[in-house]
């Protein structure tokens, strides 16, 4: 289903093309999902979404940099729908900015808004999840640093000295040749540390609109407790920026203070250092590998713990699990870093830890006062669908006016 009807419609419906990298397998794109099912509720709107299945897969390294299958596809399609608002989620993995002159040209031939929504940091910074690396081992970069020259020389890929000179190169040649700035009316953020982000790279025509999770139609109570020890829950994969090597390693210095158990759902390329450097801790039954579970299987097991903990060493922008842990009536350690210290502050289930044993046996301290007060409340209201549905339609100016 595209989206489309009849020409003798075209007059009367709004129309909207909605643009992504792929077609399902992240948040990003469960966003993207919802943005179009959202939209296309709205009467008298026609949506038509764009992504991964509309062009022929191409291979090698300049499709990477430069997907001109994915440029040519959507300015078919433009031409072919002439739409009044173009919103955009990701594009630089896989549609590349290749897609950006087709946009900042068609803008000007038809009229049609534009949008971004920002799901990551690659419009300030090389590394799309704001970290340099240092010593083989991923490092936050400072959002205030983005306005500083140093972080040219930051090395901003695992891969070496060589592929990150060419990534800064061609970062630095694509926008230069068409300026995202230049391209899209509204930059829509769903974090203020990324409405910061952008600012401190000149980019000010922002708005911010949490994005929504799915899971609030079914929200479990928070239950009291007054325990000694807790059982925590980390949910995600195992990489290096997702920080779950240093929590435990954290852990181990403070003698596993108040941590009875931990269980990592999920999988990833650290699995096997995991498991090894930590085997006396998954004989003992102190730390679990559940792999990857579907979402009703996880969110039952989730219910059974006492926490989640999010322990990324990168600036996340809007970190769902914070909200999808409250629906769930758990508390989250959260690492003090970047977007982490903001963002679902006014949800009332957030524990921050600094990075040092003081700073995480304070946290687990405080966590057993927070799971021992009754009637405890978490409000994820800024992130359900309709809220997201409400605000979005006004970002873009819907209800009846084309605009252009």
């Amino acid at each position: 289903m595209n989206g489309l009807s009849s020409i003798g419609s075209r007059e009367e419906a709004t129309r909207i093309v909605v643009v992504n990298d792929y077609a399902r397998k992240g948040g990003a794109e469960e966003v993207y999902q919802t943005s179009i099912e959202v939209l296309r509720n709205i009467p008298d709107v026609e949506v038509t979404s764009f992504d991964e299945t509309n062009f022929p897969a191409g291979a090698g390294a300049l499709t990477r940099g430069w997907n001109r299958a994915a440029a040519n596809a959507l300015a078919a399609l433009l031409d072919d729908v002439r739409p009044h608002r173009v919103l955009v989620h990701n594009y630089h993995n896989l549609l590349t900015q290749s897609i950006l002159p087709v946009l900042a040209r068609r803008r000007r031939e038809q009229g049609f808004r534009t949008y971004l929504t920002c799901h990551d940091y690659h419009l300030v910074f090389y590394n799309p999840n704001l970290l340099a690396y240092r010593d083989g081992r991923p490092v936050p970069v400072p959002v205030d640093a983005l306005s500083n020259p140093a972080r040219l020389f930051a090395l901003a890929s695992p891969r070496g000295r060589l592929h990150d000179t060419v990534k800064k190169l061609h970062w630095h040649a694509v926008y230069a040749y068409c300026n995202p700035r230049d391209v899209f009316d509204l930059f829509l953020c769903p974090s203020p540390y990324m409405r910061t982000a952008l600012a401190q790279r000149g980019i000010t025509r922002t708005a911010l609109l949490p994005n929504p999770v799915s899971t609030l139609a079914e929200p479990f109570p928070p239950r009291v407790g007054d325990r000694e020890q807790f059982d925590l829950a980390y949910v995600g994969r195992l990489d290096a920026e997702k920080g779950i090597h240093e929590f435990i390693e954290l852990a181990r210095q403070t003698a596993f203070h108040r941590i009875g158990t931990l269980t990592l759902y999920g999988d990833g390329t650290l699995r096997a250092q995991l498991e090894t450097r930590h085997h006396d801790l998954v004989e003992a039954g102190r730390l679990r590998f559940a792999g990857r579970l579907g979402h009703g299987e996880l969110f039952h097991a989730l219910r059974a713990h006492d926490a989640l903990v999010l322990p990324s060493v990168w600036a996340e922008n809007a970190p769902l699990v914070l909200v999808e842990a409250a629906t769930l009536g758990l508390p989250v350690l959260a690492h003090e870093i970047g977007s982490l210290s903001t963002f679902g502050s006014e949800i009332g289930n957030k524990i921050l830890y600094r990075n040092s044993p003081a700073g995480l046996t304070g946290a687990l301290d405080e966590l057993g006062r927070h799971l021992h007060t009754a009637d405890r409340h978490y409000d994820c209201s800024a992130y359900t669908p309709s809220r997201y549905a409400a605000q979005l339609a006004s970002w873009m100016g819907l209800g009846g006016q084309h605009g252009g």
